[in-house]
């Protein structure tokens, strides 16, 4: 559950400046393959050699000339150019250039791009951020790539969670996690033999060893995260730096596009679930990866995930969740004026190993996500869902939400929502996966809980009635890592309908 990383305090101006003190740095010409170390003598070349005044054009393009249309024409020309147009008959107007399509390099590694100040008409022009350029170029990075909306104080913090030991030892050690990948990997390692694989959120570079020890030809291992530097580490102690680069950055930045190039990879793999799944909006990265990246006919692993939901019944389970039953009776005060007081409350999603006892109705999957094919707009939803109720259930007191994670490389695999994962393994189904769900083993996302009020828990259902509603997610203003989770539901009771309504956020 971790992404990638790039120096929010760094400017375009720094990076122009660092790229300039080498005197061997060497860049294309515009128009043809002769290279040049200085920009002036590529412009006299451009002039004499194709009949293209560079400065001139610039000029034209008005006083407002900034950093970014520098780069979007140094862009435009080499297209151009790639076109077989002749310099002279190229035509440089600010209307075309103000396609943000521009920003994407058109060559890769381009020197010329780390040396604009020696293109901008007046050297007091304002110098752009390098951040204002990497979300410049995320406005149109490539046709269906859809962009991040985040607070930056709120990516920053983060990226600086994943990078310290605990949170990754959490994580390998929950072994339904860890073996799931590795075993979808080892079983099928003629997917992986002689291809290149992408791993978005390395972390501290297990999934890419894997992926490696399997045979495939180039690991591209990327993450934002300082821990990057422990998985560099880690991949020269096992002997396999000559297949495993790792990149730090975010994996839609300029740099990391230069360093990953314009190949593209035959298998995206990511670990990037969070709580309820969606939790802190890694999915966003992976599948702007995939729209860069991965091949038409490329692998996504994991390749699905089902949303489950379930009622709760059990008020024991809920007072000792909620607190209710601490501040009832602290050393003989009565303290309820602190309920709900714990963990869970009717303000926030909690977390919790849910007993599978306290499951008052049958698991629905009320969405599914086709990694291959879903899109970012898709992550905000409203579903439907529908269960039986228990024979013994009398009231709603909460809802458990879990995800399962399809690993499915036959594209002819019937749907993951079709699959019994519990099958796998006995029958020779396909694939591979594992579940968060109580009757599963536990893992370290276990499941979301959302408390009713107090007033929907005192309702009355009818025993053996369905229990039907919808489930929204929804991303929070400018806060693509958060959740805002609302259920609306609606049951039989012993003198008609019930019904009641939750909004709960994790952030």
């Amino acid at each position: 559950m971790s992404d990638t990383e790039s120096d929010t305090a760094s400017s375009l101006g720094d990076i122009i400046e660092d790229a300039s003190e080498a005197d061997t740095t060497t860049f294309k010409c515009l128009f043809c393959d002769e290279q040049w170390s200085r920009v002036p003598d590529m412009l006299t070349h451009c002039k004499k050699e194709h009949t293209f005044d560079v400065e001139d054009n610039i000029k034209k393009l008005g006083q407002d000339v900034d950093e970014l249309t520098i780069i979007k024409l140094v862009n435009y020309l080499r297209l151009e150019s790639q076109k077989s147009i002749e310099p002279k008959d190229i035509k440089v107007d600010t209307e075309t250039l103000a396609d943000d399509k521009y920003l994407q390099p058109t060559l890769p590694d381009d020197a010329l791009l780390f040396e604009l100040g020696d293109l901008m008409p007046n050297p007091d022009s304002r110098v752009v951020d390098y951040d204002e350029y990497e979300a410049a170029l995320q406005r149109n990075i490539g046709e269906g790539v859809e962009k991040l909306t985040l607070d930056n104080d709120r990516d920053v913090d983060y990226f600086e969670s994943y990078k310290g030991n605990a949170i990754h030892r959490e994580m390998i050690e929950d072994r339904v996690r860890t073996e799931g990948y590795r075993d979808f990997i080892e079983k099928n390692a003629e997917l992986f033999k002689g291809k290149t694989v992408l791993d978005v959120g390395c972390g501290t570079g297990i999934l890419s060893l894997f992926c490696a020890r399997a045979g495939a030809k180039r690991v591209l291992a990327v993450d934002n995260s300082d821990i990057a530097k422990r998985a560099r580490e880690n991949i020269a102690r096992n002997g396999y730096e000559d297949k495993i680069q790792v990149i730090q950055g975010r994996v839609e930045d300029f740099h990391t596009q230069r360093m990953i190039g314009k190949e593209k990879v035959d298998i995206i793999i990511s670990e990037w679930m969070g709580y309820g799944l969606l939790f802190e909006g890694m999915l966003d990265s992976v599948l702007r990866a995939r729209d860069l990246y991965l091949k038409e006919d490329g692998l996504m692993v994991p390749s699905h995930c089902t949303m489950r939901i379930a009622p709760i019944s059990d008020k024991a389970w809920i007072e000792d969740a909620s607190g209710e039953k601490f501040w009832k009776d602290v050393y003989g005060f009565d303290f309820s004026s602190m309920i709900p007081g714990g963990v869970l409350n009717d303000r926030e999603i909690g977390v919790f190993d849910v007993p599978s006892k306290t499951i008052s109705g049958e698991p629905c999957t009320f969405y599914q996500l086709d990694l291959k094919n879903i899109q970012i707009r898709d992550l905000d939803f409203t579903a439907p869902f529908s269960t039986k109720l228990g024979s013994d259930t009398a009231s709603i007191e909460a809802f458990a939400i879990w995800f399962d994670t399809f690993f499915l490389p036959n594209p002819k695999t019937p749907g993951a929502a079709a699959v019994d994962i519990a099958k796998w393994g006995a029958n020779g189904e396909p694939g591979l996966g594992f579940s968060t769900g109580p009757y599963s083993t536990p893992t370290h996302w276990h499941q979301a809980v959302l408390l009713l009020s107090e007033e929907d828990r005192k309702k009355e259902v009818k025993r053996d009635g369905t229990l039907k509603g919808r489930v929204a997610y929804k991303k929070p203003k400018r806060d693509d890592r958060g959740i805002d989770v609302t259920v609306e539901w609606e049951a039989e009771g012993a003198q008609g309908p019930v019904k009641g309504s939750l909004k709960r956020t994790m952030a």
